[in-house]
């Protein structure tokens, strides 16, 4: 049986405890902040970077090197027979490149490199289970089978109170950028083919939970049995209501919940929410 090593990036936002659980290797991203640059989750603790953006500072990223990736790997390959490196959308981040560089440069067919065309959770669903295969011994091909079939599936609905850091790391046009600019209006973006696209916007929250349960009706799934990912980024109160909202309306029981990680806090800045699933 092969050993099987997954790897990702730390947009992934999986949460600690199951990181662990499944033996799911992290590459992190490095955080600009003030001409200092730090390893998401490393150098840089969640609370510290909400505390200084917060405070108006203004953060960036860097995608993690091909240099970087080739270590990860090396280092890897000398516990394991092979890897698989699930990286997030290629349409919003160059850190796929630079994984697919490594494994050029590295010569190997050890290493299979993988486009979830997701952010966040929505890729963090599709580690989860790729590991959660790897542990229970499932065979390469059939992980990665698994993972083909899983990508188109992954839905995430995220609700912004300003889309200006969206803008400022070049994900959203400066016209789309503006209309969280307006009092109380929460646009709400969603995962287009790897991308992320403005789908409505919608004014306060008791609207915008509305609007979350009715996409969710429109998909005629079964949600009683199924595990929702719940993400914020410093508004867990908000997170919080519509985990009571979709209890009630769907009987979910199951969630994984976070707080999202100083790379994905960049782009969405300190007051977005998330809810991730996958169609059946």
């Amino acid at each position: 049986m092969s050993k099987i090593a997954i790897v990702t990036d730390s947009v992934t936002d999986i949460p600690d405890d199951l990181v662990k659980i499944y033996n799911i290797y992290v590459v992190p991203l490095t955080i600009n902040i003030d001409d200092v640059s730090y390893k998401d989750g490393i150098d840089l603790k969640k609370d510290e970077f909400y505390n200084l953006i917060n405070s108006g500072k203004i953060p960036s990223t860097s995608q993690i090197s091909p240099i970087e990736f080739m270590d990860v790997f090396n280092d890897l390959l000398k516990s394991y027979d092979k890897i698989i490196c699930l990286i997030l959308s290629s349409k919003l981040s160059g850190t796929y490149q630079s994984a697919l560089i490594a494994k050029y440069n590295l010569n190997t067919d050890k290493i299979t490199v993988i486009d979830s065309k997701n952010f966040s959770l929505g890729n963090g669903f599709i580690v989860l289970e790729a590991a959660k295969m790897a542990k229970d011994g499932k065979a390469y091909d059939e992980i990665i089978k698994k993972i083909n079939d899983m990508i188109p599936k992954m839905r995430y609905i995220m609700i912004f109170d300003s889309l200006d850091y969206l803008y400022r790391g070049g994900r959203l046009k400066k016209s789309q950028a503006l209309l969280g600019s307006i009092l109380s209006i929460k646009p709400i973006i969603v995962n287009n083919d790897g991308e992320l696209a403005i789908k409505d916007k919608v004014r306060g929250r008791k609207n915008a939970i509305k609007w979350i349960i009715n996409y969710m009706k429109e998909t005629k799934i079964n949600f009683e049995n199924k595990e929702i990912g719940l993400l914020h980024s410093d508004r867990e109160e908000f997170m919080n209501e519509i985990e009571y909202a979709l209890r009630n309306e769907f009987g979910v029981t199951k969630f994984i919940k976070n707080r999202a990680g100083c790379s994905a806090g960049v782009h969405a800045g300190p007051s977005a929410v998330g809810v991730f699933f996958a169609l059946d």
